[in-house]
């Protein structure tokens, strides 16, 4: 059983975390990690679908308990009205990019990996995420206070 204890942001959560005020933390890896490898923090699980590249060995939550994933993603997005021509260029060259070794090498040590989707993939997966999270709100009965 678990108990919600607030904070005012990750670094005051994480300094409760390695001060022994709270057991256990969900955070974004990146902002933890180096207080991982500095062996300050124990990595229990990733929650991804599939397990990090550079963490082989930590599981997924989703390994334990089977279809729960918190991803956090970021997307480049254009006006509506780009043109689609405009649009496709500026998603081949951004995906370009991320396929280069060092931008690879520099997303994995920031326990992130990059995507690099064409417009409908991208509009494919917010859609979905948005269904998902519609589900976990009506569920848990989240309201805007």
């Amino acid at each position: 059983e678990l108990v919600h204890v607030p904070y005012r942001g990750s670094a005051p959560a994480l300094n409760g975390l390695v001060a022994g005020d709270v057991d256990v933390m969900f955070d974004n890896l990146g902002v933890s990690r180096g207080l991982v490898a500095g062996g300050s923090l124990k990595l229990l699980a990733v929650a991804s679908d599939h397990r990090l590249p550079g963490l082989a060995q930590v599981p997924t939550v989703a390994e334990t308990v089977p279809g729960v994933v918190s991803e956090t993603w970021f997307a480049v997005a254009a006006p509506p009205k780009t043109p689609p021509a405009l649009a496709g260029r500026i998603s081949r060259d951004f995906a370009a990019a991320l396929r280069q070794p060092e931008v690879i090498e520099r997303f994995v040590a920031l326990s992130a990996e990059p995507v690099g989707s064409d417009p409908a993939a991208t509009a494919a997966f917010i859609r979905a995420e948005i269904e998902r999270w519609a589900k976990v709100i009506k569920i848990a009965r989240i309201k805007i206070e």
